[in-house]
């Protein structure tokens, strides 16, 4: 028991934090918007993107994107320097004019020249907005783009390519049907081209934190360059190699709060291992993530994805050595330890989606330790196919039609186990 404290002695602070931060402490999930006018009389904005866009509402018929106030207008002239955040609600032809299959991809009405992702300078016409929420989100509803833009210089250079790189690897996944919309939402978090059948099977499968980008996808991305490294440059600067490929991996993707949590525990894992510092607990180190996670970007904390990453990981962590004995003494080891794993990962993620979705999914433990398994395979297949497609084209249709037989696999599995009833919550 002594020992375990020693080695989870910052198991302690981070509970604390998280204790205080939900229960007592209410923290703005972003800057409070601060100009001269009343959010009604504001006709047009100038702002910096902190987002991509992302459809919402039921019927999902809009997109909505963050973005960082630098100017507003009014109708009569009046002008004024702003700050902070705001939401900006955008109609489905501003942001689907150069995705590919969408109902507006050849959308002709006039002229357009822009494309909208994270970090993009823009200058929208909006009608009048709403009055802040006691959280201080304060939301506009866009009618037209003005201009689009990313910065000069040369990080905006670089913004300007991530932007063009998504939307060309958005192409490629389209092209490869249902299957490429589920890697495209594994691999970047986009889930413009995933079938709706098979999001809301994953939910009730009790499966939503495999579809939040994680460490298993950063994980077997961080493998596989620490794999070529060791061929390429060497054992010694292969960690280095690894490095590079995850933090070049989470520029592409995005920074998402689960993400960015596996990036800090991959690197911090990378770090000490170069610095040949034991790694004696696991669940120190997670802790130690939290920590300097809280800190830099505390409205992740209100994220989904970041409640089911370090839940799931935690749950894994903490319970992995009692669930998983008495498995593998019954169960052969791979099975054993799979199912163990799922019963970590759903000890606390079952809670937190009863919250968020009003039911529980008994079967997910179940559906996880069947199902993770395939969706590794899938990711793998689908990095291997990316890079064959890109360096023979002709190659493409043939990688399409095998990642559909794999898709094809998962999503009867995901079906099957979303049928198994999910207990409501009133």
């Amino acid at each position: 028991m002594v020992d375990s404290l020693k080695n989870n002695f910052l198991l302690l602070p981070a509970v604390t934090l998280a204790v205080l931060l939900y229960a007592f402490i209410p923290v703005k999930d972003q800057k409070p918007a601060d100009f001269l006018f009343k959010s009604q009389d504001v006709s047009w904005i100038e702002c910096r993107l902190l987002s991509c866009p992302v459809k919402v509402g039921k019927e999902r018929k809009s997109y909505m994107v963050k973005a960082e106030l630098i100017k507003v207008g009014k109708n009569d002239g009046g002008l004024s320097s702003a700050s902070g955040a705001a939401q900006i609600i955008l109609p489905l032809e501003l942001c689907e004019i150069y995705q590919p299959g969408k109902l507006y991809s050849s959308w002709r009405g006039k002229k357009v020249d822009f494309l909208l992702d994270k970090a993009a300078r823009c200058v929208f016409a909006v009608r009048q907005g709403t009055e802040p929420g006691a959280d201080g989100r304060l939301f506009f509803n866009a009618q037209s783009i003005l201009s689009c833009d990313y910065p000069s210089g040369f990080w905006g250079r670089i913004q300007k390519v991530r932007a063009l790189s998504r939307l060309h690897f958005t192409r490629l996944m389209y092209a490869w049907g249902s299957a490429g919309g589920l890697l495209l939402a594994l691999l970047t978090g986009s889930r413009s081209y995933l079938e709706d059948d098979s999001a809301e099977a994953f939910k009730l499968a009790g499966l939503s934190h495999i579809l939040a980008l994680s460490g298993m996808h950063l994980s077997l991305f961080s493998s596989i360059a620490f794999a070529l490294g060791k061929r390429s440059v060497g054992k010694r600067l292969a960690p280095f190699l690894e490095l590079c490929a995850i933090c070049l991996f989470v520029w592409f993707a995005g920074k998402s709060p689960s993400l960015f949590r596996a990036l800090l525990c991959s690197a911090a894992a990378i770090i000490l291992g170069l610095l040949k510092v034991p790694i004696k607990s696991s669940l120190n180190i997670l802790a130690l993530v939290f920590i300097v996670h809280i800190c830099a970007f505390t409205p992740d904390m209100y994220e989904l994805s970041f409640m089911l990453s370090y839940g799931a990981l935690a749950g894994i962590l903490a319970f992995n050595e009692f669930v998983t004995k008495p498995l593998l003494a019954a169960l052969p080891s791979n099975a054993g330890k799979s199912l163990g794993q799922s019963v970590g990962a759903q000890a606390l993620t079952m809670p937190i989606c009863a919250r968020f979705f009003g039911t529980m999914a008994p079967g997910g433990i179940l559906s996880s330790a069947v199902v993770s398994p395939m969706v590794s395979i899938f990711i793998y297949l689908g990095l291997a196919f990316i890079i064959i497609s890109f360096a023979f084209p002709f190659m493409a249709p043939l990688c399409g039609s095998l990642l559909s037989f794999v898709y094809g696999w998962i999503k009867r599995a995901v079906l099957l186990f979303s049928a198994i009833p999910c207990v409501k919550l009133q």
